[in-house]
């Protein structure tokens, strides 16, 4: 006797397709999501590269005011500004003016 081969059924092959196509879908949407995250990863890097400039910035401006509010409030600031604004001199100081 031979030997009858058996056709595979018909319905568990459309399941297999069906889990495919729904693998497939599935990866497709992984992929797009891949790329929305890492697009929106390198514009944040972008933003913590400026921001941390902007620190450095503030941080430099912060020094250079401290100097400045050191320096307003010595005696040489003092002298400074009773020289060019009040004109103001020493005692012992021989201002000379020129002639116009």
């Amino acid at each position: 006797m031979a030997k009858r081969r058996r056709r595979p059924s018909t319905g568990n092959r459309r399941g297999m397709v069906a889990i495919a196509g729904i693998v497939m879908v599935l990866l497709v949407g992984l992929l797009m999501q891949s790329q929305k995250l890492s697009t929106q990863n390198a514009a944040y890097e972008a933003q913590k590269k400026s921001l941390e400039q902007q620190l450095r910035d503030e941080e430099l401006r912060a020094a250079e005011i401290e100097n400045l509010k050191e320096y307003v409030q010595s005696d040489e600031y003092i002298e400074n500004i009773a020289r060019d604004k009040l004109g103001l001199v020493f005692e012992d100081e021989i201002l000379f003016q020129a002639e116009d």
